[in-house]
């Protein structure tokens, strides 16, 4: 997870600038991926579903993808996919479980 959250700060950092994306990334990303586990939790559902988010001033668009997925231990939630202003991330196993 925490490398999602790198992955992600890199492409806010990319749009604001290093102190400015240091400090916005440190706000929304915690938001937007709490808020994403909260929609997969809710989700009565195992397909994919997706869930879109942007800042205030709307210079980034969020757009993660994910599913609850059943296991050995119940539901695990997986994000399967993260958008940043049209440009996909490529996600690893590491990136996956909330």
């Amino acid at each position: 997870m925490e490398e999602l959250r790198t992955l992600l700060l890199h492409e806010i950092v990319r749009v604001y600038g290093p102190l400015q994306g240091q400090g916005i990334g440190a706000i929304v990303i915690p938001a937007f991926i709490g808020d994403f586990k909260k929609v997969l939790d809710g989700s009565e559902s195992y397909d994919e579903i997706s869930e879109e988010y942007m800042t205030e001033d709307k210079k980034v668009h969020l757009i993660l993808e994910g599913r609850r997925k059943l296991g050995r231990k119940g539901v695990k939630l997986e994000i399967t996919g993260a958008v940043v202003n049209d440009k996909r991330l490529h996600l690893t196993e590491e990136h996956c479980y909330v």
